[in-house]
């Protein structure tokens, strides 16, 4: 275990693991235990990530990973510390987002674990993992099934691994959903006591007041959203190698992977994922509205798996 002794730290619960860190994040679920499994601190870098020629880059590793961009450098070493410096355009709002997206993401892929961007709902008999780009009705379909009794475990983001017995677990994030400014706005939220997620997406992170996960949930299936340029609603279950396409082009760090994706570690667990897991992918049309269709769809879908829970 890794402590910690020379300023003040926070402790938190994320992913089946405590976090030690030297910043605070709002977000996140205190723990009582103060024996860290990651830690995230402010420090430099080293020498050849000054000298990148580039402002924005970044590389994976099974031991080193770094990140730049135009705001902070992160540095993620041997699965269980994260480094972060801020440049002069990042502010802690900034640095946070990043930690807990690539930076948690990267430090996931050293452990052996996939981190998937997704959406996570759980019964009490096993989760449903929820994946689409901007715009696919993620966030409504995820909002249909915690307004029918569902449980949250995660909004955006979730590490997911299989066990040596065959099982695939999902493990919490944290309470809180991202909702954009309009969103918020409707549902009354005053935005100076939100968590600002930055002006790229224009979104706030929003406390989630319903039951929250705190604990590791066998995986059922994984929805996966899309559109296209047909006139209906179509819902297919992949089979065979399809089901590993839809589970490794889902990762959180599919974008930095690229073709790298297909091979190492990401490949491995998204192929024990499939093997493990039912995937459907629910595609409706770019055109006109066809959400409460797709919610239809996908809850058939989801009593069909119920029934054998």
């Amino acid at each position: 275990m890794i402590r910690l002794e020379d300023w003040k730290l926070y402790y938190y619960l994320l992913f089946g693991m405590i976090i030690e860190s030297d910043i605070d994040f709002p977000q996140l679920v205190k723990a009582e235990k103060t024996e860290a499994d990651i830690v995230i601190k402010s420090g430099t870098m080293p020498k050849e990530l000054y000298d990148y020629e580039k402002e924005c880059g970044s590389s994976l590793g099974n031991k080193i990973s770094w990140l730049i961009n135009t705001y902070c450098y992160l540095y993620v070493e041997n699965g269980s510390v994260i480094t972060y410096e801020l440049k002069e355009k990042g502010t802690l709002s900034m640095v946070r987002n990043y930690l807990m997206g690539w930076g948690i993401s990267m430090l996931g892929l050293q452990r052996g674990i996939n981190a998937m961007h997704c959406s996570v709902v759980a019964s009490d008999k096993g989760a449903i993992l929820i994946s689409g780009e901007s715009g696919s009705g993620k966030s409504t379909l995820t909002n249909m099934f915690l307004d029918k009794g569902w449980k949250l475990m995660a909004d955006d983001m979730a590490y997911v691994q299989t066990k040596d017995s065959g099982d695939v677990m999902v493990y919490p994030a944290f309470p809180h959903q991202k909702l954009c400014r309009d969103a918020a706005l409707r549902k009354g939220y005053d935005l100076d006591e939100l968590i600002y997620l930055g002006e790229d997406k224009d979104k706030f992170f929003v406390p989630y007041k319903g039951e929250f996960v705190l604990h590791e949930m066998p995986v059922k299936a994984l929805i996966i959203l899309g559109r296209h340029k047909g006139d209906e609603v179509v819902t297919e279950e992949a089979q065979g190698f399809n089901k590993f396409l839809g589970c490794v082009n889902n990762l959180f760090l599919r974008h930095i992977l690229g073709q790298e994706r297909y091979s190492g570690i990401p490949a491995r667990e998204s192929f024990r994922m499939a093997e493990g897991i039912r995937v459907f992918r629910i595609v409706r049309p770019v055109e006109g509205d066809t959400l409460q269709e797709v919610t239809q769809k996908a809850m058939t879908i989801v009593e069909d798996i119920v029934k054998d829970m």
